[in-house]
């Protein structure tokens, strides 16, 4: 895929050519060693596994809206409208059905956040068009901060998004008789915890700017593993899930294209060693807490940022493929979901009044202009005279997990925090266990109980960081514990009725 470049910094594009191309190298050569007849002979553990009944099918769908409807995932001041398109959004999904004819399909679409307004109306558009179940979908937003609003009230938003979901039409059109694969490894090159202590014991987040030696330590560490789940057609592997957890905020509010940012170049690089009709389908681990920004560096907003990204996440993924292990085990498919009951983040009467004389000042000075990242105190301002008056309300969110052979794949709602995805894969009792946030729907950020501790005294915005100031936030502390713990016991649940 041909995309246009800014060449603003030559020198460190022909360093990131460079070592890219002989990553890229080294991948090919790696895969070619492991040619179908040498793996076999050398691994009897890679024949494939007596026919399971197991069909797969892959399908995408360039959905890219209209230039100019509004972009989501930054602060814009009054002007969100898209100015152009860099690469393409995509919508890309697989639908597997096992040997009693059940069926799920997993659709990834590059996009900010889906609303649960929008998932019901693409579930019931699959339902309508197809023989698969509505409850049985699960949709996943890559949280690209570069593609379209999701609101049904947005203009075209319903067109786009059931073009989107088409992609798990053209997959069941796909079937076929498949396996399935795994595959692992680490990759700590790309991702860093966003929340920073400093020496005055105050959190900081990766994007501002700061005197050397201001910053203590990162508050929190990191996931770096990235698993692969192949799918295997007569001995051929045709393409790939690949789940890893880093935000997709390479593109700011400075950028005005339609962008998936760097799962693009995740595609991209993958493709070059495996063809292009390879299919990549991301899911976007839990990173609510995670960038791609190393402080020490600093905010790299810029496609070459994008670009390295990417295609170290590519290289890791052929990585991972090249070890992969047989996961399709009886091909059955088991799918669960639980609505989790979550109260309504409570806003004090001290909060409630200074947000209500913040807005008597934006009544008179209007809102602020274009911030590239964070959030402005006069929009926490409005959020929190919103959310003083639903605080007592109590919210239903689907946890869903799927099993399809030897793989669980976990649906969180929101920006969940890593922490939650490590509890989750090391008490799940599948040894193949994905975790996704941002699936069935988007309810904003899910902090560990311990981050709404880190930092001083106070009520004010971001003075506890980002995450954890209500209006990032909107369910009490601890709500997204309660989400990990139903996920690990619908996982147990499933794994008893193997």
């Amino acid at each position: 895929m041909k995309r246009p470049i800014k060449f603003r910094k030559a020198l460190l594009l022909v360093i990131l050519v460079v070592s890219i191309n002989q990553s890229c190298q080294r991948a090919t050569l790696h895969a070619d060693s492991l040619s179908s007849d040498h793996a076999t002979s050398q691994n009897p553990s890679l024949k494939t596994s007596p026919n399971s009944g197991l069909k797969i099918g892959y399908g995408e769908v360039d959905y890219t809206p209209p230039v100019g409807l509004d972009l989501v995932g930054n602060y814009r001041g009054d002007d969100y409208a898209s100015r152009g398109v860099h690469d393409a959004l995509f919508g890309k999904a697989i639908v597997a059905e096992d040997s009693h004819g059940e069926k799920t399909a997993i659709l990834s679409v590059d996009i900010c956040l889906i609303t649960v307004d929008a998932i019901d109306m693409m579930r019931d558009y699959v339902a309508s068009n197809s023989d698969i179940k509505a409850e049985n979908v699960f949709i996943h937003a890559t949280h690209t901060h570069s593609g379209p609003k999701s609101n049904m009230d947005a203009p075209q938003a319903k067109g786009y998004l059931q073009k989107a979901a088409s992609a798990i039409l053209e997959a069941n059109k796909d079937l076929e008789s498949a396996e399935l694969m795994v595959g692992r490894t680490t990759e700590d090159r790309v991702s860093h915890n966003r929340r920073l202590k400093a020496v005055d014991g105050t959190t900081h987040m990766v994007w501002e700017k700061f005197e050397p030696g201001f910053i203590e330590k990162a508050l929190g560490g990191k996931d770096p593993e990235l698993i692969t789940v192949s799918i295997e057609k007569d001995g051929e592997t045709t393409g790939t899930l690949v789940n890893f957890g880093c935000h997709p905020t390479t593109l700011t509010g400075n950028n005005w294209l339609y962008s998936a940012d760097y799962p693009s170049y995740l595609s991209e690089s993958v493709q070059k060693v495996r063809g292009e009709d390879f299919g990549v389908l991301f899911l976007n681990a839990p990173s609510g807490n995670i960038t791609q920004v190393d402080h020490k560096v600093g905010f790299l907003d810029t496609y070459q940022e994008c670009q390295r990204v990417g295609y170290l996440l590519g290289v890791a993924a052929l990585e991972a493929m090249n070890k992969s292990a047989p996961a399709t085990g009886n091909g059955q498919i088991q799918i669960s979901r639980e609505e989790v009951k979550l109260k309504k983040m409570t806003i004090t009467d001290e909060q409630y009044e200074w947000a209500k004389k913040v807005m008597n000042r934006v009544e008179i000075e209007g809102m602020p202009e274009l911030q590239p990242d964070g959030i402005p105190e006069e929009l926490y301002a409005q959020w929190w005279v919103e959310m003083y008056d639903v605080q007592h309300e109590i919210d239903d969110l689907e946890v869903m997990v799927i099993q399809i052979g030897d793989v669980a794949i976990v649906g969180m709602p929101g920006e969940i925090f890593y922490e939650f995805g490590v509890y989750i894969k090391e008490n799940s009792p599948y040894k193949n266990t994905l975790v996704v946030g941002l699936a069935n729907g988007h309810f904003k950020y899910f902090p560990t109980e311990i981050s709404f501790s880190q930092g001083p005294e106070g009520f004010k915005p971001m003075i506890k960081g980002y995450e954890t100031t209500p209006g990032t936030t909107i369910y009490d502390k601890g709500s997204g514990e309660k989400l990990a713990e139903s996920a690990v016991a619908q996982l147990k649940a499933l794994y008893s009725k193997k």
